[in-house]
């Protein structure tokens, strides 16, 4: 009874507030503001890093190498790599604090990145196993993209830290410091509005590979990502010294103080099992990894058989800037014209709307796939080829489920781990997201290697029945997972917000 009257005045207060307009458009208080800015400033350049680096990891692969490398790397790099991370986040989160945690992350990226720009990849040439991947192809042929991933190992070490940073710098310990900060009535209007902030980030990202040195040397665009960490480790840094100064006006949620249980990752690990609600949460992360790894194995083929047969390799930039790009301006969109009403509708429903949407997405694909070649000749009128048009395809689908992923999904789930306990918010947060998000990635990538090795002669486009058929089960299942997270999370919030209530009776009386 409690919540539903603390809702009923929130709802109540905010259409007084604000009006309708405001309250779709910018339901953000002016005394809100000191708070929301530099939180939004901070998003857009973590997601300026992560969209760009993640552009620049796969042109790069997709020029050297070939597609199947990147899901050989995915199924026995990078999920390991994620292990390893998680592990080495978790003893810097026992010996320091938010503020540590954070910077040590940023640090370490600004390092890697650094080094790359100055040496690994300059060098990959002349540090790539070349005599060692042309034995192994010989003997091995079926195996090519895995001997390629080890042929040229700067590439695949960037791909990884590039994984990584989507990992740790966004969904980590970002997140860790805006739900610490954000009061559980803030959240229902922050989250949304800092993914619309996020797809500038993207635009942003977009138009530094419109470059004409980024398109001619994907490398260039490092020298942004490391410009934009150090701003990120100032704004940062100045931002929480101010928090610590003025705690009150940035009107910080009191939280009922919870004792700190130290646990190895193997503990977080078994705590996460024992926790139906975050197996519930891990189903959601693992999904989507799942579902946007099978398509994009699909569109990235056929992206590097367009490349091929035009044998331009700028035509990779252009294709990734425009991807970028789109994505930013469909979800700011989203943001202002779907994301309230959406929300207004629940939970369950604003958390469905990503499945959905690669649902309808993947059978709008698939179909052109299957059926696009018998277009070729009306094309041909118009300049154009049933391969180009699948690229076209292919990316925008692409674009509209990241769109709503980023504006939905990841908010939605954020709000998730807001009425948790502390402990359960950073141990259970660097399992989920740190390898849940790695592992759905990682299983696509099994499956496509194995698929591909033995009943597809190495090639993916001879294995897309199996693919759509798996994406389309797994997103069952995902609505299934919805569906049943929804109630348990309105009873965490339920008594969430009975310990808060309880808490203030405590000051009060004090």
């Amino acid at each position: 009874m409690f919540y539903i009257l603390t809702k009923l005045k929130y709802t109540m207060s905010t259409k007084k507030e604000f009006g309708n307009l405001r309250g779709m458009l910018f339901p953000i208080h002016k005394s809100e503001l000191r708070k929301f800015l530099p939180m939004a400033f901070i998003f857009i350049l973590i997601s300026f890093c992560y969209a760009l680096t993640r552009s620049l990891k796969d042109m790069n692969i997709l020029k050297e190498i070939n597609t199947t490398a990147i899901y050989w790397l995915k199924a026995v790099a990078i999920t390991p790599s994620m292990i390893f991370f998680t592990i080495l986040y978790g003893k810097v989160s026992r010996s320091t604090g938010r503020d540590g945690r954070f910077n040590a992350v940023m640090i370490y990226f600004l390092s890697f990145f650094t080094l790359s720009l100055v040496f690994l990849l300059p060098q990959k040439e002349l540090l790539q196993l070349t005599s060692l991947s042309k034995l192994l192809e010989a003997k091995f042929p079926s195996l090519v993209g895995l001997w390629g991933a080890i042929c040229h190992w700067p590439i695949s070490l960037f791909y990884i830290h590039a994984e990584a940073w989507g990992t740790f710098a966004l969904s980590v310990v970002f997140w860790t410091f805006v739900n610490e900060i954000t009061a559980v009535n803030q959240a229902k209007r922050f989250y949304s509005f800092l993914s619309m902030f996020a797809a500038v980030g993207s635009i942003l990202a977009g138009c530094i590979l419109k470059l004409e040195s980024v398109a001619a040397n994907f490398d260039q665009g490092l020298k942004f990502v490391i410009t934009a960490i150090v701003l990120i480790l100032f704004v940062y840094n100045y931002f929480t010294a101010d928090i610590k100064a003025n705690p009150a006006y940035y009107q910080i949620e009191q939280k009922p103080k919870k004792v700190k249980v130290k646990m190895s990752f193997m503990d977080s690990m078994k705590f996460l099992a024992r926790s139906r609600y975050l197996i519930l949460l891990s189903i959601l992360v693992i999904g989507y990894g799942l579902v946007i790894a099978l398509f994009e194995a699909v569109q990235k083929a056929q992206i590097q058989q367009y490349v091929k047969i035009t044998g331009d390799n700028t035509i990779y930039a252009g294709i990734y800037s425009q991807q970028q790009i789109a994505v930013g301006i469909i979800s700011i969109l989203v943001t202002l014209f779907l994301a309230t009403p959406i929300r207004k509708r629940g939970w369950g429903f604003a958390a469905s709307a990503t499945p959905v949407t690669a649902l309808v997405m993947t059978v709008l694909f698939f179909t052109f796939l299957r059926f696009g070649d018998a277009l070729d000749d009306f094309l041909k009128g118009f300049n154009l080829t049933a391969l180009h048009l699948s690229v076209q395809v292919g990316l925008y689908n692409v674009v509209l489920i990241k769109s709503v992923k980023y504006v939905l999904f990841d908010p939605t789930k954020e709000a998730v781990y807001i009425p948790l306990d502390e402990e359960t918010k950073v141990r259970g947060k660097a399992a989920v997201d740190g390898v849940g998000s790695r592992l759905g990635k990682s299983l696509a990538s099994v499956l496509i290697t194995g698929m591909s090795t033995l009943i597809g002669g190495g090639d993916i486009a001879s294995i897309r029945t199996p693919i759509v058929l798996i994406i389309i089960a797994v997103i069952i299942l995902w609505l299934i997972a919805v569906r049943t997270l929804g109630k348990l999370k309105a009873a965490a919030e339920q008594k969430h917000e009975a310990e808060l209530a309880d808490a203030n009776k405590v000051q009060v009386t004090s």
